[in-house]
C-alpha cells in the first residue's frame, strides 16, 4: 500500500499545528507532505484514546481455549492423571465443541 510510518511525535507537532489559528490541514499538507485524511484520522484517534497512536486493547490473537476450557482439561486430569494429550482432545471436541490441536491444550495447561 501506500502508507509509510510516521513518528508518533512528527503525529503530535502535526496536530499541534493544526491548532493554530488560520492553520488548515491543506496549508499542514503543502508544509509536511502529510495528507488531509492522514491529520483527520490522526485526529479522531486523539480525540478517542488521548493520544495519536491507536492501540488494541489486548494485545495479540484471541485464545481458542478459554477458562472454561481449561478448567475442563484440568477436571479431566484430576479424574485420570494418566490421560493422554490426545485423548483430553477428543473430550474437548465432544464435551465442549472445541477442536484444539494438541500442541494448543499443552500451552494452555502449561500457563495455568
Amino acid at each position: 500500500g501506500n502508507r509509510r510510518f510516521i513518528h508518533p511525535e512528527v503525529k503530535r507537532m502535526t496536530l499541534q499545528l493544526a491548532n493554530n489559528p488560520g492553520m488548515t490541514r491543506r496549508k499542514i499538507r503543502l508544509l509536511t507532505g502529510i495528507s488531509e485524511r492522514a491529520q483527520r484520522r490522526w485526529k479522531g484517534i486523539y480525540d478517542r484514546t488521548g493520544d495519536v497512536i491507536g492501540r488494541p486493547l489486548i494485545a495479540g490473537r484471541p485464545r481458542l481455549l478459554d477458562a472454561i476450557d481449561a478448567l475442563f482439561l484440568e477436571g479431566c486430569i484430576e479424574r485420570r492423571p494418566d490421560i493422554y494429550v490426545s485423548e483430553l482432545r477428543k473430550a474437548l471436541l465432544e464435551s465442549r465443541h472445541v477442536d484444539a490441536s494438541e500442541p494448543t491444550i499443552v500451552r494452555t495447561l502449561a500457563r495455568r
